[in-house]
Formats: structure tokens, sequence, C-alpha cells
């Protein structure tokens, strides 16, 4: 499989209803996650006026939360899917009743991406990680951007440590989102792959480790909802 044209094709598909569907599958709790994301990520910065990227942005919602933080001056958010952004950028108009102020939208890739070295004061992932296609070239991407004590804070599907709540999570919960997709994106297959995704997607406390293995210091998981979401960070 190409993973990169694959999951391009699959975003661009779901674009208009992905808003929906998150909402639908979370009870829109994803919300809540994704303000954690944020708070983890703003302890960290000691600027004024700071510089972060929300890569794998999507449609924009945790560049949003970023845009409200007083000491945030710019921010850049990352999409390979220009439909998905184009999405995201027509929704913020409507908030705020014209440009959203702070806010750049870039489609670019995640493992090449147009930044100098040490360009950014955090980082911030929401669900994205899990679909890009060299995890290990994107973290080193991310280090290279990110300025010394900047911070990585990487929100996605967890793996459980209590068996039964992984059992219960993997075998019954997963297998009914892409019921969920059908039922309102007519796109069985597009969430049937956000399922599958997470046979191959290391545990929280492996991909702490894997980013101390890259030079990433002081990094931390925060399990949610029992762990089936994770929250992992590491600074620079």
């Amino acid at each position: 499989m190409d993973k990169p044209k694959f999951i391009h094709n699959l975003f661009s598909r779901i674009a208009g209803k992905y808003n929906l569907l998150n909402d639908v599958m979370t009870l829109s709790l994803h919300r809540q996650w994704k303000k954690q994301t944020v708070a983890i990520a703003a302890k960290a910065i000691k600027r004024k006026d700071a510089k972060v990227l929300d890569l794998c942005t999507g449609t924009g919602d945790i560049a949003e939360l970023w845009i409200a933080h007083p000491a945030v001056k710019d921010v850049i958010a990352v999409d390979s899917c220009a439909q998905m952004l184009q999405v995201g950028y027509q929704q913020l108009e409507q908030k705020f009743k014209g440009p959203p102020p702070k806010l750049q939208m870039i489609e670019a890739d995640a493992l090449s991406l147009p930044f100098e070295d040490n360009s950014f004061d955090a980082v911030t992932v929401g669900f994205g990680l899990r679909n890009v296609n060299d995890l290990l070239k994107a973290c080193e991407e991310i280090k290279r951007v990110l300025r010394p004590g900047g911070i990585l804070v990487s929100l996605d599907l967890g793996h459980p440590s209590i068996p039964l709540v992984d059992w219960l999570y993997k075998n019954i919960l997963l297998k009914i989102i892409p019921i969920i997709g059908m039922f309102f994106a007519q796109d069985k297959a597009a969430y049937q792959y956000l399922s599958d995704s997470l046979k191959t997607w290391p545990l929280q406390k492996e991909l702490s480790q894997g980013l101390y293995s890259l030079g990433f210091t002081r990094s931390f998981t925060k399990d949610i909802m029992l762990g089936t979401i994770a929250i992992v960070a590491a600074e620079k």
C-alpha cells in the first residue's frame, strides 16, 4: 500500500464531515483532550512572543486553541491534505468573522517541514503521528524545528495497560468506529483504517522511550480514558 497516497485520499474524502465524526465518536470529548494537550505544551513556553506549530492540523481545532493563548504570537498549522486545510480555514473564518489572527495554514509533508532549524517553541500533534509514513523521520523533523527547551506534545490513540480494558477497547469499541463512519460519512473503509492503524502504533511508553533515544529530554506520558487515549510529551 502506498500509505501517503492512501492517507491523503482518505482525509480528502472525509474532510467535510471530519469534525462531525470526531464529535460523534468521542461524544465531543476530543475537544477536552485537545485542551489538555495545549495546556501541557503551554506550560513549557517561556517566551511572550512564542511561535508554535500544529502538525497534522486537520481542520485546525488545536491551532484555534493556540490562537487564544496570550503568550503565542504566531501559529503555523501544517497538514498534507489541502481539503482538510480548506475546510478548517473556512470554519475559522466564520468563527472570527474574517481571517483568523496569528494563523498561517500551510500544506506540507511532516517528513520534510519547510522551516528552519530551531524555529518553534512548541509543536502539537493531534491524532496525526499515527498516520505518517515514517514515524522516526517525523520525530526527527519535529526535533529539528523545535528550539532548545521547546516541547513536543502528541495526542493520539493509546494502549490500555489493564488487560480487560484493552480487550474491550480493541475488540468492541474500535469495531464500532467503521460502522459509525459508514452511517455518518458513507465511508466505512476510511474509519476501518483509523481503527486498524492502532495495530502498528507503539505503546505510549514505547513512543516516549523512542523520543528519549532521539535526544529529547524529560519525556513523559499521560493516559486518558483508562489509556485508550494518550498524551506523550518530550522536551528538546
